[in-house]
């Protein structure tokens, strides 16, 4: 009986983590479904990611923003920053998939990883920090990302993965 109970629990937990991961996932929408059509090799004809040491690649919800003169960061202006292989990322505001674009690795030997993101928008035209303030250093730390920016009273994006 004891047995039953504990398999039992397993697959209900299995079944709830499974519900929550779709849920998730489509909280994201239709926007996601437009990002996957984009091509991988858009930007970049191989994975400029692959040897670098965090993998940025997934869905990701921001949760929340630090940094500015007084450090307290300001109100999100996206929900869902999607990044899958080849470095091509889109951002999700609202439901829509506002832009999408490549990122760039930038070689600087003071960071493990810092990037540019590089919208096909022109930045005035979607209005996002992320964007206007594109240079960021990229921390993974188990389902977060930051992206950090590497100096002086700029804003920095924390999310979790989906």
């Amino acid at each position: 009986m004891k047995k039953i109970i504990t398999a039992g629990s397993v697959l209900i937990l299995l079944v709830a983590l499974f519900v929550s991961c779709q849920k998730e996932e489509s909280e994201v929408g239709p926007a996601l479904d437009i990002f996957k059509a984009v091509p991988a090799t858009k930007y970049h004809a191989t994975d400029i990611l692959k040897d670098k040491p965090y993998n940025i690649y997934g869905n990701w919800r921001v949760v929340s923003t630090s940094g500015g003169i007084h450090g307290g960061g300001y109100t999100p202006d996206f929900e869902y920053l999607l990044i899958k292989p080849n470095a091509v990322f889109g951002i999700v505001r609202n439901g829509e998939l506002v832009t999408t674009g490549k990122i760039e690795v930038i070689n600087d030997p003071d960071f493990d990883m810092l990037v540019h993101f590089v919208s096909d928008k022109p930045t005035s035209e979607i209005n996002l920090h992320l964007l206007h303030d594109f240079e960021k250093s990229v921390e993974i730390h188990a389902d977060t990302l930051s992206l950090v920016s590497p100096c002086c009273d700029r804003f920095d994006t924390h999310l979790k993965k989906l």
